[in-house]
């Protein structure tokens, strides 16, 4: 098996109710990832994700990843979709995305299991962004990430449209950061290099 180019840095964004648009506004503010890869976790019926990733690849000028199948390679300077759970898991020196189960969780993807599936990797740094959405979907994720000491944030009430799943995750660990949505994208920015 060949090796796959490895990301130095995974950005994962996770968001429900309000994340379309906020996304759309982050990735076409961002500079294309390099040596970094994007992955994001976005409550959405299947059905629209094909026309939602053709319109973010619109919007930054380069190709937006969607992931469909079990064992897709995680490379750098790509921006990954998800179309159902996936967690990242790390083999012989590469990374995969590898479909699981999400009878156990309502929400799909599940944002939870991205996140710490990401805490378990040794390779790449993680700075991990949970933005706006009812429930409480990514906040343990969130949590477990700052807790070993990768970059954690939430977004702030002011700027989501719904503070469900960012609130829970400052209630679960105030160590987290609170953002709002434009201190965000600069943030990612900064983590690109933009």
């Amino acid at each position: 098996m060949l090796q796959n180019k490895l990301p130095t840095k995974l950005i994962l964004i996770g968001a429900s109710t309000g994340g379309p648009g906020l996304i759309a506004k982050i990735i076409s503010s961002l500079c294309p990832p390099k040596k970094e890869s994007i992955v994001i976790a976005l409550h959405m019926d299947p059905l629209g994700l094909s026309s939602y990733a053709k319109r973010l690849s619109e919007l930054c000028g380069y190709s937006v990843n969607l992931v469909t199948k079990d064992h897709c390679a995680l490379t750098s300077g790509k921006l990954y979709l998800l179309s159902a759970t996936f967690s990242i898991e790390e083999k012989k020196g590469s990374l995969f995305f590898k479909k699981t189960d999400r009878n156990k969780s309502f929400y799909n993807p599940t944002i939870d299991t991205l996140f710490a599936s990401a805490n378990s990797l040794s390779s790449v740094k993680i700075a991990a962004y949970l933005l706006s959405g009812i429930g409480e979907d990514g906040a343990k994720g969130l949590s477990t990430l700052q807790n070993a000491g990768h970059k954690a944030i939430a977004q702030d009430e002011h700027s989501s449209i719904v503070y469900g799943m960012p609130k829970k995750a400052y209630e679960l660990n105030n160590d987290i950061q609170v953002l709002s949505i434009d201190e965000i994208i600069q943030d990612i920015q900064r983590e690109l290099k933009c």
